[in-house]
């Protein structure tokens, strides 16, 4: 057995590459990776070199090559026929680490907004401070039913994808102080979503400042009611309005059942005239 001590049993190199036998057997009936020595015995050896095929191998298959076209190539294989496969998998595996990235963002946002969400009082009304943000903002289409607020949501998920804008964010609505002071007939303004300060594709930005904040539950049929019961509280308290309210959904179908259950954040920035 002196022979075969630089070499693997084909158990051993199973075990070393974190599959089953049957795997490894199913590569060799292929003809994608077979044993370097195969005894009298029927037993079967890898090398040790093999480690590193398989491990290259083990990636295309990941990177969805079929195995029938990753046969094809070994049995054409050449340095500048690897360069030229190597090449065009790196720039399908860029690709596909962009977007796990892209998914990580917005999982991990998730999770620290329910995180944040589960700590809320929904009937409590309070100040913020807040940094300046820089946000994506599209038009709104007149309010006319259900439809045209999808119709406003498709639009704006349209702009970011045309743009191929990367938003962790989920879309927050506006709607104008002035209009909202003024009584006018329920109507959002803008859709937007939060981008970094490095994007090239803001056109607004919000303002720092202290903002009043209110949360709505009971759906979206009664968001009026919070509406004016922070317009209540802002007189009451001497507060000077500016700028826009922001619609943020905090809890949405991904935690809770039905609109009835979503937790909506609304926000717009303040001066106190007793100051």
């Amino acid at each position: 057995m002196e022979k075969f001590q630089a070499h693997l049993s084909s158990g051993q190199f199973a075990k070393l590459m974190g599959i089953s036998k049957d795997t490894l057997f199913h590569y060799e009936r292929l003809g994608i990776l077979s044993p370097e020595i195969k005894a009298e015995n029927g037993y079967r050896y890898y090398s040790m070199n093999q480690m590193d095929v398989f491990k290259v191998i083990s990636i295309l298959k990941e990177l969805d090559m079929p195995l029938k076209e990753i046969k094809e190539y070994l049995n054409k294989r050449s340095p500048q026929k690897l360069i030229v496969l190597l090449e065009k998998e790196e720039a399908l595996l860029d690709a596909k680490i962009k977007k796990l990235n892209k998914m990580k963002k917005i999982i991990s946002e998730k999770k620290r907004i329910t995180k944040a969400s589960i700590e809320i009082i929904p009937t409590q009304m309070g100040y913020e401070e807040k940094h300046e943000e820089f946000l994506v903002l599209t038009e709104a289409d007149p309010y006319t039913n259900d439809e045209s607020i999808y119709d406003s949501m498709i639009k704006h998920e349209k702009y970011l994808n045309i743009y191929s804008i990367d938003a962790s964010h989920t879309i927050g609505w506006m709607r104008d102080t002035k209009r909202v002071l003024a009584n006018e007939a329920f109507h959002y303004d803008y859709l937007y979503t939060r981008v970094s300060k490095e994007s090239n594709f803001s056109n607004f930005k919000r303002d720092k400042g202290r903002y009043l904040i209110a949360y709505h539950t009971n759906g979206y049929s009664t968001i009026s009611e919070t509406y004016n019961r922070m317009l209540k509280f802002a007189n009451d308290e001497g507060l000077n309005l500016h700028g826009f309210f922001y619609e943020d959904v905090l809890l949405d179908d991904l935690s809770v059942k039905g609109y009835e259950e979503y937790i909506i954040k609304i926000s717009v920035r303040f001066e106190s005239s007793f100051l």
